[in-house]
């Protein structure tokens, strides 16, 4: 079974007003995931940019929270003694403790450094060595406790159209005895293909991407950095760890290259006068089909006339959409990873 990638052309004609009343096409493009099969669209339009936002009000307001040095060992929870004895687990300035208000049977929160607020061009690899570290080792403690917890995330939702409550940077760590659907996907198709193939989808996929050189970004020892030919989100960069399906099995060098491609990312959306993003991580135990996988997307910016940027095609018809195509987005990227 070859991969293939498929897409579909539209284009919707009318009389623009911006044009003098003249015939205008405006086309959307419909992509087809290669593995999972689910469709995104790309859209060709989108507002234009309003420049950097002042977060000066909203630091002022917000600091001295309880992810702050002041307050986070007085007011945060401690894992019970059968899981970590100490406590909390630290690293540098990053430090992790359970979820006060858990999603999932295993929740934890990773403060990830003493700034009450850092822009995006602010974060260092240093940062997310340290909160990866925490978090690996939340995660090997909780699985020695429970074997059956092996579904896990990682997470961060950065300002509020990330979905964050808290200015504070910091992670989710989350882990469950069952998968998350978009785990339950990419087991299913990574193993469908497995099946079929006798090879991996995803060493499969990086090795064409590499080949075709449209959407493939950069390697970092053994983490490769592409642009998804069917982006769920918009600015979509991923990363896919080869040899590695869980976090726990990472070594250092593995934990760096994750760290300096989501500082590199992040820098790139800095530059486009973005402010707000999304990333996740896919760590599943014992699937053999599964590559350990990282997905970033960008958020509508705040800005003094927020646009939410999920509408009812994303909440009620389950269709993705991006403002760019993935191959001028890999075009654009690329030099922050050299």
């Amino acid at each position: 079974m070859e991969i293939k990638f498929e897409r579909f052309h539209l284009q919707s004609d009318l009389l623009s007003p911006l044009k003098d009343f003249e015939s205008v096409s405006i086309p959307t493009e419909i992509r087809i995931d290669p593995l999972t099969k689910r469709k995104s669209r790309i859209i060709t339009w989108s507002l234009p940019s309003t420049g950097k936002f002042d977060f000066s009000r909203m630091i002022e307001e917000s600091k001295g929270c309880i992810f702050c040095p002041e307050n986070v060992l007085q007011k945060t929870p401690r894992y019970l003694k059968e899981i970590v004895p100490e406590g909390r687990v630290s690293a540098g300035e990053a430090i992790g403790f359970p979820n006060l208000f858990p999603a999932g049977t295993y929740g934890s929160v990773v403060v990830l450094c003493r700034d009450h607020f850092l822009n995006l061009h602010e974060f260092t690899p240093e940062i997310y060595v340290e909160g990866f570290s925490v978090a690996v080792e939340i995660i090997r403690k909780t699985m020695a406790y429970d074997l059956h917890a092996r579904f896990w995330q990682i997470s961060q939702n950065f300002l509020l159209p990330g979905g964050s409550s808290i200015l504070h940077p910091h992670l989710q760590v989350i882990g469950d005895p069952t998968p998350t659907n978009e785990m339950e996907w990419l087991i299913d198709a990574g193993s469908s293909y497995y099946e079929k193939n006798n090879t991996l989808f995803w060493n499969d996929l990086v090795r064409m991407e590499e080949k075709l050189g449209e959407r493939y970004i950069a390697t970092s020892g053994k983490v490769h950095w592409f642009v998804p030919f069917a982006p769920i989100g918009f600015n979509e960069v991923c990363g896919m760890v080869e040899d590695h399906a869980s976090l726990t099995t990472l070594g250092q060098e593995e934990i760096s290259s994750l760290a300096k491609g989501i500082v590199s990312t992040l820098r790139y959306y800095y530059d486009k006068d973005l402010n707000s993003f999304n990333f996740a991580i896919y760590s599943i135990s014992g699937e053999g089909s599964h590559r350990l996988l990282i997905r970033i997307i960008s958020r509508t910016p705040i800005q003094s006339y927020y646009l939410n940027d999920w509408t009812s095609f994303e909440v009620l018809q389950s269709e993705l959409t991006s403002n760019i195509y993935p191959e001028v987005l890999c075009r654009e990227i690329r030099p922050y990873f050299s």
